[in-house]
C-alpha cells in the first residue's frame, strides 16, 4: 500500500550515490516526484554554517512548495529518508513480523557499512559533524590501514555476508510459507532492503568486496 505525499519533496546531498542513493531509488521506483539536488562539499558547508543540517550532514529532505519554498524540515539522517520514501512507495512492510525481517537487514548492512570507515575516511573517526573534517589525531597510517583491511577481508566481510545470506534465506523461507514468493528479499514485493543491499554491494563498499573475493578469503 503506497502513501500519496503530502506535499513536493527536495532530497538534497553530494553528487556520488552514498546514503542517499537508496532513498532516491526508493521514490524514483515509487514513480514519487522529488527534487534531486546535487551539492558540493563546499555547499555543505556553507549549509552548515547556516544552520541548514539538522545532524551537521547530508543526506537532507524537506517538504517545498510551488515556489521551491521549505515548508517543513530540513529532515535528517538517511535511515529516516529511506524509511520515509519507503512508507510512501509502498516499499516498507506495515506488517511487523515482515517490517522485522526488513529491519534486521539494513542492520546488518549498516554494520557492513561502518566497519568499512576506517578504510573510507582512513580515520578512526568519519567526519567531524561541526566542520565536516577529519581529526589529524585519529588518523591511521598505511601499515594500520593495511592490517583493518586484512581483518575486514578475513574476518568481518566473510562474517556479515554469511550472516546476512542466512537472514535472508529464512526471510524468503517465510515469504514462502505466507505464499508470496518472489524474487525479493520478502518474495513478492521490493522493498526498502533489497534497494539498501544493492546500493551497499554496488557503492563505496563494493571495492572491498571486490578486494575480499579476488583474494580468496
Amino acid at each position: 500500500m503506497t502513501t500519496a505525499p503530502p506535499k513536493t519533496l527536495r532530497l538534497t546531498y553530494l553528487d556520488v550515490p552514498g546514503v542517499a542513493e537508496s532513498t532516491r531509488l526508493a521514490l524514483r521506483v515509487a514513480n514519487i516526484a522529488f527534487e534531486d539536488v546535487r551539492v558540493s562539499y563546499d555547499d555543505v558547508g556553507a549549509m552548515r554554517d547556516a544552520g541548514k543540517l539538522p545532524f551537521g550532514q547530508v543526506p537532507i529532505l524537506e517538504f517545498i512548495d510551488e515556489n521551491g519554498v521549505t515548508t517543513s524540515g530540513p529532515f535528517g539522517q538517511s535511515g529516516a529518508t529511506l524509511r520515509y520514501a519507503g512508507m510512501l512507495g509502498g516499499l516498507y512492510p506495515l506488517e511487523p513480523d515482515v517490517m522485522l525481517e526488513v529491519e534486521q537487514v539494513l542492520g546488518g548492512l549498516k554494520d557492513i557499512a561502518v566497519t568499512l570507515n576506517p578504510l573510507w575516511y582512513s580515520n578512526v573517526l568519519p567526519r567531524l559533524p561541526t566542520n565536516g573534517s577529519l581529526l589529524p589525531e585519529t588518523s591511521i597510517n598505511a601499515p594500520q590501514r593495511d592490517a583493518v583491511q586484512t581483518a575486514v577481508n578475513a574476518v568481518i566481510l566473510p562474517t556479515r555476508l554469511a550472516q546476512l545470506e542466512r537472514v535472508a534465506q529464512a526471510a524468503k523461507e517465510s515469504a514462502t510459507a505466507r505464499g508470496e514468493t518472489g524474487p525479493y528479499l520478502v518474495g513478492s514485493r521490493l522493498s526498502v532492503a533489497d534497494l539498501e543491499l544493492f546500493v551497499v554491494l554496488n557503492g563505496r563498499s563494493a571495492s572491498n568486496l571486490r578486494r575480499w573475493r579476488n583474494n580468496g578469503y
